[in-house]
């Protein structure tokens, strides 16, 4: 039977999800009626689904100072909106007396809070209030209210959500009169047997797309060969590899090779698990193109491309790519070669998302820093990009790695300005900022910097500009230059290679005939 590109989303995330985090204060009262909770009925749940669930039933305060570590291992995470805790000397939060008289939501709103706070923009985190309580839309609203500040907030049909984090709203099955005369609720009711299906779903419409579903398959191989992973790293290796960093003239080499051979084990683990994205590809395209676009190609020119043409295009395997739009959507040349520097506008008729998307990509595809913001100091190096505030340039470094290492006292540092971007774009720095290398080579400038005499390289120093985490290098003459980013390696290497090409030029008076032919 033919899947849909919703149902692979899903067995993807089925595969992923693996630690499921709940915390009910009544979790195992088998004497409770109200906001009774069966910690046994949802084991059984989730193992039948191949999950495993931490059940947490805190008693007090003290016992929420637990819940962070815990947070951090779940992929998502289900809480009561009723904890009935006794109180501590140290409060979890300074709120008003009133508030603490009433815990219906006080507890459940702090560990909210907490987890979101962590999360900022760069986490993805899926929170299911699961309550007995009947006003679900009360409680949605209170969420709304308390979390607005955290972020970019909006408020749907019991949930809450922003780019990175999904809280919703469900009440536990009690019985088949629930919500008799709240029909419009009836369908927020989940029973235990259905919560893995329902966490499965809510999860699978955030990341419903070729490469959030790609990453994760890819964290479920590592997952689950994790085994396999520390047999090619075992304790066996640690003689050879410690007698490879003492013989080192800089030891703190070693780390970069271990970061760099286990990224390759990866590489190769992944690469052998043939994830099939052709296959995806197509569904994709099932699923988003259900109807003909009408596509913009220039002021004067749209045209309509169905389903069938965009299969084609993109699933075909051709040597010329403007010969076959133009067989394809009958276009004229000049036409075929907007497509084809704008292929992305064919899947969106959005030009300003077609833009943003392709210059995010851009900088995933050279950008070596995507996980920002920067954790250690950052070092000079081929493919460093600084920036001045005096001069308000960006400047890329293009010191060889084996001159800019192992290095000692004063040391001379090349580097090319980066300009405005007038017709080519060499660097992506933000989707704000595309600039160019300026390849003459009157404009190269050089800039003498002091290396560390213990780690025998230049090393940024961290400070706060504008309680923003900033690295800045400062040259012998006190010029600041605070770390944007670094290149990939081979990206950085083309750009040298390409000046390096640019100064041998050779320059001389021939016969104009001749040249000319």
């Amino acid at each position: 039977m033919a899947q849909t590109f919703e149902e692979i989303t899903k067995g993807v995330v089925n595969r992923f999800l693996q630690n499921i985090l709940f915390i009910d204060d009544k979790a195992f009262q088998s004497d409770n009626k109200e906001n009774e909770f069966d910690a046994g009925q949802i084991s059984s749940a989730f193992a039948k689904n191949g999950k495993l669930c931490t059940i947490f039933a805190p008693s007090s305060e003290c016992d929420l100072c637990q819940c962070s570590s815990l947070f951090s291992k779940a992929d998502a995470i289900v809480l009561d909106w009723y904890l009935d805790l006794t109180s501590s000397k140290e409060s979890v939060d300074d709120e008003k007396d009133a508030e603490e008289d009433e815990p219906r939501g006080f507890y459940t709103k702090y560990l909210i809070e907490e987890i979101v706070a962590d999360a900022k923009n760069e986490k993805f985190k899926i929170i299911v209030v699961y309550t007995g309580e009947t006003d679900l839309r009360g409680i949605t609203q209170e969420i709304y209210r308390y979390i607005a500040q955290y972020g970019d907030f909006k408020q749907g049909d019991c949930c809450v959500y922003s780019s990175n984090v999904m809280i919703v709203v469900r009440a536990k099955y009690n019985g088949e009169e629930q919500f008799k005369h709240l029909e419009d609720l009836k369908d927020k009711v989940i029973k235990y047997e259905n919560l893995p299906d329902f966490i499965t779903n809510e999860f699978s419409i955030h990341v419903n797309g070729l490469l959030s579903i790609f990453a994760l398959l890819s964290i479920s191989i590592i997952r689950e060969n994790t085994s396999r992973i520390l047999n090619v790293y075992s304790p066996e290796l640690d003689s050879a590899y410690l007698g490879h960093k003492m013989v080192l003239p800089n030891p703190e080499d070693a780390k970069e090779l271990l970061i760099k051979l286990f990224g390759e084990s990866i590489t190769d683990l992944i690469s052998s698990s043939c994830i099939d994205t052709q296959d995806w590809l197509s569904l994709w395209i099932k699923d988003r193109y259900k109807q003909p676009k009408t596509i913009k190609v220039t002021d004067n020119k749209s045209i309509q491309v169905s389903q069938e043409c965009i299969g084609k295009i993109f699933l075909a395997h051709f040597d010329n790519f403007e010969e076959y739009i133009k067989a394809i959507l009958k276009v004229s040349n000049k036409e075929a070669k907007i497509i084809y520097k704008n292929a992305a506008l064919l899947l969106d008729e959005n030009a300003d998302s077609v833009k943003t998307a392709n210059l995010l990509f851009a900088r995933l595809t050279h950008h070596k820093n995507v996980f920002l913001p920067q954790r250690e100091n950052p070092y000079l190096t081929l493919g460093t990009i600084l920036y001045s505030s005096t001069t308000d340039m960006y400047y890329l470094c293009i010191q060889q790695r084996c001159d800019s290492l192992r290095i000692d006292g004063i040391r001379r540092f090349l580097f090319l300005p980066l300009v405005e971007s007038g017709g080519e774009t060499h660097v992506v720095v933000t989707n704000e900022k595309q600039l160019q290398i300026a390849k003459n080579s009157y404009e190269i400038k050089t800039i003498k910097f002091e290396a560390d005499k213990d780690k025998r390289y230049v090393c940024s120093k961290h400070i706060k500009n504008m309680g923003k985490d900033t690295f800045v290098f400062t040259s012998i003459h006190d010029e600041v230059f605070e770390w944007v980013l670094e290149l990939k390696d081979l990206h950085a290497q083309r750009i040298l290679n390409s000046y390096s090409a640019n100064l041998s030029r050779v320059g001389l008076d021939e016969s104009e005939w001749l040249r000319q032919l």
